[in-house]
């Protein structure tokens, strides 16, 4: 009985067949998978029939024509597309003429020819058969759904064989099944539709012409879109070298024509589902990656069964050494710089030995020199012996982190301007000073320092030259005090600027009270240097300005034995000498308590002095110093407290300010003057004007011109009738604010003056650009015009520069009838002073002006 398979010389092609020309079990697959499908089967059979037949022809030319190569390709194409058609005994004889055409063999050429021409002829008949058998009944298949992958809405096959009914098998096998297909007939269109789109696997055929399987899975590999996508090869060879070949190239897969697709299916869902848990993997290393990336952590761990050090990508990019030399914890230990490398030893040894977990940290030096401070975090695992077998752990770069931490606990414990301790941390080391010295039983001097009349540095020249005097100021401070006046030795830690204006140092183991005093007159000393300050970058513009200080001391044990009550006394102590006229030192002594006090009940009553009614307003008359008629008033405020009796502005005005109060204060005059000139409008006054000075808080706070008009049309007033005094320090804050301020308020018809002019660091030219009206002539110059000659010549220089810019001048503090003559030989146009009045009530006013003004 002669079966299909590789044909003996002893049998000829006139042998009989008895093997059927479709392998049953084949033909019921094939009949099963089409079944209810006429149409795609009757395609199929039909493309079969016309693809072999031309098979044939041409591998009959190729052996008339002793061409081997070319047999051996058509005898393969026609073994595979017959063995698709279930002709298994047809593919076997192909198979049979492939394999000696291959060798170059053409001994049994003719004769396999004419028995796969006979078979071939079988197999037209059985197909014709097939496709005219009655259509079976028609089932309904729904497709299995295979769930999409993590990047597509569902699985994409590309489908690579030039054989056309391998490609329509694989088309319907695949789509039923709920796969979308894309086919291709070469390796070169493979390529082109993977680059196009790219499918989640490939199903790809070994033996094709232009391109192989075997080529075109390595150009696929070279590709970065489809490198790690999975790819079945498909093969009719049986041998070993295809496999090992297979894999060789990267392939994912093999699977042996004819295909089983039943099976081939299962394969394709497990080497997807496969594909897919890798793709998850590498994402998730990837995300860790990342993750470490970010938080410059890696990974390590070390098998002491063979002394051998792994080390993670993520750790040698923070180190900056490959893995190929961190080998080993003794290659680990030579990059930790020298001060840290004999402690980190002992620590690591220690430590990995316990099997719990542990952490170091030190610093590294890197190939190019650099130092980074690293974490170690670990934890060691132990044999049943005890003895540590393994361990692990990760290393993170902390170095900005412990930089971030150091500049937080920096600015968390000193001044931003100056770098100085702050309060809190001069608490602290009060505090701890104060331990030490108990112990020693030694002497420990709180000073506290406050710059005088600093404000008018910023109101004049504002806040920016304003901290350079402070930085400028810590820095003397700091070269001033030498190491042996300071708390263990060092010139920093135990000087602190508590905020604003204010400072306090510590000096410890004083031998005598008195060593306390020659330090605050050195202090003090040093500050009669005066300070340049500059206006711009380039330091070409600057201003030199003068300040003094207000120190007051306390000393322990006898002044305080807390931290508490010794800065509270040394401050008490401070405001004494500023009562004591500035620039000066007291050393605290309770009956200073009741001063402090007196200052608190002060403020307690001034709050209630409003409600009271406790204010009232006296005028001081102006004087016409060129026709000697009183021309306007200066309102003067003042307080007649019901605990204190008569209290004068110069005492309660800067409690007002630092409690305050100065606004509703300064508010109430404002109204009460213009009360004042109502009365006024309906007597022989009623070209009297009012001067009320205004507050630094009543100018700054942007509703001065919407409260003065307000004032106005409520008493029906002309605003040439009201002059607001401004200080210097006011103008010259915020110059283009003050300009906006002083153009709404001359549009109301106001006087502007400024007050104690010559006092401060503002200029005519200024005053000029502000439009202001009046100067007042400060009356510290006009008192010692007699006995000064630099008075007068100040004076004159105010008066004439003055004039030439359309200023009048107005003399404070005319005393006698010697400065008279001269201010009025001078031209200054107005003076007041108590050689014309004191301040007065305004009933005195109203006699006055009338004795005054008759007599001219």
């Amino acid at each position: 009985i002669l079966t299909a398979g590789p044909v003996p010389k002893s049998i000829g092609p006139q042998e009989s067949f008895i093997s059927p020309p479709l392998d049953p079990t084949a033909q019921h697959e094939l009949e099963e998978r089409y079944q209810g499908r006429r149409k795609s089967l009757d395609k199929l059979i039909n493309t079969y029939y016309t693809l072999s037949i031309k098979l044939v022809d041409e591998l009959t030319v190729a052996i008339n024509d002793n061409d081997s190569e070319v047999g051996y390709q058509v005898a393969h194409s026609l073994k595979s597309c017959s063995a698709n058609l279930a002709a298994l005994p047809l593919s076997r004889f192909c198979n049979s003429l492939e394999q000696s055409l291959r060798l170059g063999s053409m001994e049994q050429a003719a004769l396999l020819l004419s028995s796969i021409k006979q078979e071939h002829s079988r197999v037209l008949v059985e197909l014709d058969v097939l496709i005219n058998k009655p259509n079976l009944e028609k089932v309904s298949h729904e497709p299995k759904v295979y769930p999409p992958s993590t990047t597509k809405d569902s699985v994409e096959i590309l489908v690579v064989d030039d054989d056309p009914t391998a490609r329509m098998l694989a088309n319907d096998a695949l789509t039923s099944n709920g796969f979308k297909v894309v086919l291709a007939e070469d390796g070169l269109k493979a390529l082109s539709a993977a680059n196009e789109r790219t499918p989640d696997l490939i199903l790809l055929d070994v033996e094709m012409p232009l391109l192989d399987g075997f080529s075109t899975c390595e150009k696929l590999r070279e590709q970065a879109s489809t490198a790690d996508t999975p790819i079945i090869m498909l093969t009719g060879r049986n041998d070993v070298n295809a496999v090992e070949r297979s894999f060789e190239i990267k392939a994912t897969d093999f699977f042996s024509k004819p295909v089983n697709w039943q099976v081939l299916v299962q394969r394709i869902r497990y080497v997807l589902r496969f594909t897919e848990t890798l793709y998850q993997l590498k994402e998730s290393e990837r995300r860790l990656e990342n993750t470490q990336r970010v938080a410059q952590v890696g990974y390590w761990d070390i098998d002491f069964k063979k002394n051998c050090l792994y080390v993670s990508d993520s750790l040698c990019r923070i180190v900056g050494y490959a893995a190929e030399q961190l080998t080993s914890v003794d290659e680990f230990l030579k990059i930790i710089i020298p001060e840290d490398e004999a402690r980190s030893k002992k620590e690591l040894d220690s430590k990995m030995l316990t099997g719990n977990d542990y952490q170091i940290e030190c610093k590294i030096k890197t190939p190019q020199g650099g130092i980074r401070k690293v974490e170690v975090m670990g934890s060691s695992t132990l044999s049943s012996d005890g003895k540590v077998i393994w361990t692990m752990g990760t290393l993170q770069d902390v170095t900005e982190q412990r930089e971030r931490e150091a500049l937080i606990y920096y600015q968390a414990h000193h001044d931003g301007l100056t770098g100085l301790y702050n309060r809190n941390s001069f608490d602290e080391q009060l505090k701890q000073a104060i331990k030490l010295h108990k112990r020693l039983g030694a002497n420990l001097a709180v000073v506290y320092l406050d710059l005088d009349d600093f404000k008018r540095v910023n109101d004049t020249l504002g806040h920016h030259m304003g901290d350079q005097l402070l930085k400028t100021f810590a820095e003397r401070l700091q070269a001033e005090i030498r190491d042996s006046d300071v708390l263990a030795h060092d010139t920093v830690s135990s000087i602190a600027r508590l905020g604003g204006d204010e400072y306090t140092l510590l000096f410890s183991v004083l031998d005598k009270e008195i060593d306390a005093g020659h330090i605050a007159q050195r202090i003090l000393a040093e500050l009669d240097k005066p300070f340049k300050l500059t206006a711009n970058k380039d330091k070409t513009d600057w201003h030199e300005a003068f300040v003094t200080a207000s120190i007051g001391i306390a000393i322990y044990p006898q002044d305080g034995d807390h931290a508490d009550e010794l800065m509270k006394n040394a401050d008490t102590a401070m405001y004494a000498a500023k009562n004591k006229g500035k620039n000066s030192y007291c050393f605290y002594d309770k009956s200073m308590n009741e001063l402090a006090l007196q200052q608190l009940t002060m403020e307690s009553e001034l709050r209630k002095a409003g409600d009271r009614r406790e204010f009232s307003l006296q005028y001081q008359p102006r004087i016409d110093l060129q026709t000697g008629q009183m021309v306007s008033v200066e309102a003067v405020l003042r307080w007649d407290s019901e605990l204190f009796g008569a209290v004068e502005p110069a005492e309660f005005i800067p409690l007002a300010e630092k409690a305050s109060l100065i606004l509703p204060i300064s508010e109430w005059a404002l109204e009460e003057a213009c009360k004042q000139l109502k009365i006024w409008q309906g007597s022989d006054m009623s070209a009297l004007s009012i001067a009320v000075s205004v507050s630094d808080v009543q100018f700054r706070q942007g509703t001065l011109r919407k409260s003065v008009s307000s004032l106005l049309d409520r008493y029906e007033l002309d605003g040439g009738l009201l002059e607001l005094e401004l200080t210097e320090g006011i103008i010259m804050d915020d110059v283009l604010k003050t300009t906006e301020t002083l153009r709404g308020l001359k549009e109301l018809g106001l006087t502007i003056s400024v007050d104690n002019f010559g006092t401060g660091y503002s200029s005519l030219g200024y005053l000029k650009r502000f439009a202001i009206d009046n100067i007042k002539v400060d009356q510290s110059f006009i008192r010692e015009l007699k006995n000064e000659e630099d008075a007068a010549e100040i004076v004159d220089a105010i008066i004439t520069l003055g004039h030439n810019l359309g200023i009048k001048l107005i003399a404070d503090g005319v005393e006698t009838r010697e400065g008279l003559k001269y201010l009025t030989a001078k031209a200054c146009d107005m003076g007041q002073g108590i050689y014309f009045s004191q301040p007065v009530c305004a009933a005195d006013v109203d006699r006055f002006y009338k004795q005054h003004n008759s007599s001219y």
